[in-house]
């Protein structure tokens, strides 16, 4: 399942990004986050590993997240493996003015057992749920 959603920042390119590599910021706009740890690599370099904690529906969610390309402020792409599955996400911003950005993730996902047969019917809800990640993420940004 593959899909883009996109929106626009009302900041800087420079602030957006200094706010999206905070990782202490992540709780602000990732609704359920509960914790990262570091697992290897250079933390917001190329190939590293960290692990992201959630609390969803009363239960913890574990992912693996491997960043596979970062070319901030322009893209970056980050891997997340899980029980469901797999999932990349591109994540480019482009300077539109001096003060807006746009935000345009794009998504792929490979789902796991009972998952594929969901995945297949629930494309709206994970683009609606990107959504809501990005416009929580937009309003950290611009408050």
């Amino acid at each position: 399942m593959r899909y883009t959603v996109s929106n626009t920042i009302d900041k800087p390119l420079e602030e957006v990004i200094e706010k999206f590599t905070d990782s202490e910021g992540v709780k602000h706009w990732m609704e359920g986050f509960q914790k990262m740890e570091h697992i290897s690599g250079t933390p917001g370099e190329l190939g590293a590993k960290t692990n992201f904690y959630f609390l969803h529906k009363k239960k913890e969610m574990k992912l693996l997240e491997t960043i596979l390309e970062q070319n901030l402020p322009r893209q970056i792409k980050f891997s997340y493996e899980s029980s469901m599955g797999y999932n990349e996400v591109e994540m480019v911003f482009e300077k539109l003015t001096e003060n807006s950005v746009s935000q345009t993730n794009n998504s792929y996902f490979e789902f796991n057992g009972f998952m594929k047969i969901m995945g297949f019917f629930a494309k709206g809800m994970f683009k609606k749920q990107s959504l809501k990640f990005m416009t929580a993420f937009k309003n950290y940004v611009e408050q």
